[in-house]
């Protein structure tokens, strides 16, 4: 009876593009995400989802109701599912955090897993908080298909557990935006069914570096 989720990250905003730490703050999609969205929707119009789930945060919410629009699926919005929470280094491009807040970007650049950004939280913290959710999900949607709109960080936290790797290890992960990338749950077994499949994007000229 294993769950099968689709991850989906949410479409570019200018944030993205500029280099900027997004974190819990509020940024909507720009011109570009919006086509991601549109291309996600027509890629998927005829695959059914038992279930929809979204972060809460406006980018992922954008992209999940652009995907579900013409079938008028409710979305479940669970903020569990949001991205890492960066407390002072969110709004910072990545110049302006090296030079505002060096202490809390050591924790982002040496990979101090238990040590959470001032006002923020720890990178296990968000693993423990994002796998917990999907895992509750697939608990409740057991032999069920579900979608999952969320962000990097969580996307990420959700191939580590499914690769059975911890949070401990550093690995380069593609997770850009739009991407779809699909998971198998089955109580304590998660397992990668394909990641980062981009056809949808790269037919229309979509795809983000």
């Amino acid at each position: 009876m294993s769950t099968h989720i689709t991850l989906i990250r949410h479409g570019e905003t200018d944030w993205n593009v500029e280099g900027r730490l997004q974190g819990h703050l509020q940024v909507p999609l720009n011109r570009c995400g919006r086509a991601q969205a549109e291309a996600l929707a027509t890629h998927l119009q005829g695959t059914h989802f038992d279930a929809v789930y979204s972060s809460d945060l406006l980018r992922a919410l954008q992209t999940t109701w652009t995907i579900v629009r013409h079938n008028g699926q409710q979305v479940r919005a669970d903020e569990r599912l949001r991205e890492w929470d960066l407390g002072v280094l969110a709004g910072l491009c990545r110049t302006q955090a090296e030079r505002d807040q060096p202490h809390a970007t050591r924790i982002r650049r040496e990979h101090l897993v238990d040590e959470p950004i001032p006002g923020g939280e720890s990178l296990r913290r968000r693993f423990e908080r994002v796998t917990g959710v999907v895992g509750e999900i697939a608990a409740r949607h057991r032999g069920e298909c579900v979608l999952v709109v969320s962000h990097g960080g969580p996307l990420g936290d959700c191939y580590r557990r499914a690769a059975g790797k911890g949070i401990e290890e550093r690995m380069r992960i593609d997770l850009r935006n739009a991407t779809l990338n699909r998971i198998r749950i089955d109580g304590d077994d998660w397992a990668v069914e394909s990641w980062a499949q981009t056809e949808h994007l790269a037919a229309v000229s979509l795809l983000s570096s």
